[in-house]
């Protein structure tokens, strides 16, 4: 059990540092925050397709996605 505790008090140390790195970070841009929001939902389309056994690529997930040769 002690175990466990260190490990998860050196997992939270760790996330908290992250935490406080991000916050120094600059905002994006509206531009910006858009493009990643798009492929951070790219991405989870395509993980969780490929979870459920789709055999679908990246690039052919991204022109199903918007129609057009990328």
């Amino acid at each position: 059990m002690i175990k466990n505790i260190k490990k998860t008090d050196t997992c939270v140390s760790k996330l908290v540092d992250l935490k406080l790195k991000a916050d120094k970070l600059p905002d994006l841009s509206p531009v910006e925050k858009t493009k990643f929001d798009q492929m951070l939902a790219i991405n989870q389309l395509y993980y969780s397709s490929k979870l459920e056994g789709s055999n679908l690529t990246k690039i052919g997930l991204d022109k199903a996605i918007h129609g057009a040769n990328i």
